[in-house]
């Protein structure tokens, strides 16, 4: 019984933090994200992308909202640092539609308008993702220096193209890989240093971001060839790949623990049946048919499985309750993607678990209680 309990606990626990790790993630790609976003294959620019996006939310009532984009890859740098980044240019009214970005937030504001550097001189500003503004120790104030990367053509032309920005605002999503590699700055500025008249993209958001493949479809097919739709899960697929292979893997390797409960209750009834040989075969001289002494044995089998299900259900249940109010089991910010172990108990998940086990305990019986029922009465009373 105690080892069904223990196997209960440890399956919902696992699978409630793992649960819990997938919709924090999922909830900052959407964040970082727009639902989906339309491209021209060829890389080309869209010279009128608000026309594109009205015919789109036209034809599909579920978009609610959209913001145009350009996107490249740039160098930076500060006083003491130089890098690679990539740039995004917005439109801050239209883009805090789509992106979640204000809420992430942790020094300045959402804003890329003009704003005074420490000389007092009117800048464009720029918000960078916080590992990024640690990686060119830079703070909200400090100037920063765009330029697009040499080619052949820059070095005829003179070199690259730059422009000096202030930061504005640093924000962390908690993706590494977002917070230490993206920057934006306002759409405007980013094509007059790129040289570019139209944009690379438009951005979308739906009201359900679950079903935001459907929708880029339907973009993909009311468009047509040149342009192309891909949605945040399709630009995340490995990742969410990955955390729904993780959550197999870590059921099944905690479902042992069940497993060999289960070996146990075998082991014990088997010894029980030898124990109570004699007790057998007085109930069945008594009458009692094959079904019935199954049904004894299947019996005190089923009681310890519910039992211990029911008791390791209730602790785990208990813990995870406790700890999605309470957070009390943390985890290193720097390290993990959130200071705490997220958990998210998932009703069907339970019960999947309760089902499971039980069938095993149950199973588990049948073995012994079959050798049980198959005895010969006279020769189980001469058992001793």
């Amino acid at each position: 019984m105690f080892g069904v309990g223990i196997g209960t606990f440890a399956l919902i626990v696992a699978l409630s933090v793992v649960n819990g790790f997938e919709s924090e993630v999922t909830k900052q790609m959407i964040g970082k994200d727009a639902h989906f976003e339309v491209m021209n294959m060829r890389g080309e620019q869209i010279l009128d992308p608000d026309f594109i996006a009205k015919q789109l939310m036209e034809n599909d009532k579920e978009i609610t909202a959209y913001s145009p984009f350009v996107i490249y890859k740039v160098g930076v740098s500060s006083k003491r640092v130089n890098d690679g980044v990539v740039v995004y240019g917005i439109e801050p009214a239209t883009a805090r539609n789509v992106i979640d970005l204000p809420s992430k937030m942790i020094a300045g504001i959402f804003r890329v308008d003009s704003l005074e550097d420490h000389g007092g001189r009117l800048r464009p500003s720029l918000m960078l993702g916080s590992v990024l503004a640690q990686r060119l120790r830079v703070d909200v104030g400090d100037a920063l220096v765009l330029q697009t990367f040499q080619g052949p053509d820059d070095m005829m032309s003179g070199g690259p193209k730059m422009m000096q920005f202030v930061v504005g605002g640093i924000f962390e999503t908690g993706m590494y890989e977002y917070d230490g590699n993206l920057l934006y700055v306002e759409i405007s500025a980013l094509k007059a240093l790129l040289g570019m008249q139209g944009v690379s993209g438009i951005q979308f958001k739906v009201k359900d971001p679950w079903k935001s493949e459907i929708h880029s479809q339907r973009a993909r097919e009311f468009l047509g060839y040149p342009y192309t739709a891909s949605d945040w899960k399709a630009k995340n697929i490995t990742l969410l790949k990955w955390m729904n292979y993780e959550k197999f893997i870590v059921a099944a390797i905690v479902s042992l623990i069940v497993m060999i409960a289960a070996f146990n209750i075998i082991s014990s009834m088997i010894m029980v049946v030898v124990d109570k040989t004699k007790e057998i075969g007085i109930l069945r001289s008594m009458g009692f048919s094959e079904t019935a002494v199954m049904r004894v044995f299947v019996s005190m089998g089923s009681f310890i499985g519910v039992f211990g299900s029911v008791l390791g259900g209730i602790a785990g249940l208990t813990l995870c309750i406790v700890q999605e109010k309470t957070h009390f089991i943390k985890l290193p910010a720097d390290v993990y993607m959130m200071p705490f172990f997220p958990v998210q108990v998932q009703p069907l998940d339970v019960i999947a678990i309760f089902v499971i086990g039980n069938a095993m305990c149950i199973l588990a019986t049948i073995l012994p209680a079959y050798k049980a029922s198959r005895m010969d009465p006279v020769s189980a009373i001469r058992h001793e």
